[in-house]
């Protein structure tokens, strides 16, 4: 699969919530840094996170407005979400990640809200 492939994937498996699938795509040396800022280290920390986030969410959904490949290896997305909650509250907000891919694994995703 070509590095925009790979993260087309990602943004799939992400809507499936298909952790497991997921976490192929990460190693240990893979950086997370999320829209809140927050950074995380490796397969582990970001798979934690990720169930995290999709466990507050009874159905949650990433819309792609946007995607290319900017750079080699390097995928710009713009992005909407928008979910519920798991007490009912509808959320939406948009924004841009980017990720980075080396060797067929994602090596940084970065998220920015806008």
């Amino acid at each position: 699969m070509t590095p925009l492939e790979i993260a087309k994937h990602y943004f799939e498996l992400s809507n499936d919530s298909n952790f497991a699938e997921i976490s192929k795509l990460f190693t240990d040396s893979s950086t997370f840094r999320s829209g809140k800022g927050e950074l995380f280290l490796g397969v582990d920390s970001i798979m934690a996170m990720q169930r995290v986030h999709h466990g507050g969410y009874a159905r949650l959904e990433w819309v792609v407005t946007s995607v290319s490949e900017v750079k080699p290896g390097i995928v710009h997305f713009v992005f909407d979400f928008k979910g519920e909650t798991q007490s009912g509250e509808q959320v939406a907000y948009s924004g841009l990640e980017d990720v980075i891919l080396f060797a067929g694994k994602i090596q940084h995703i970065q998220v920015q809200l806008t």
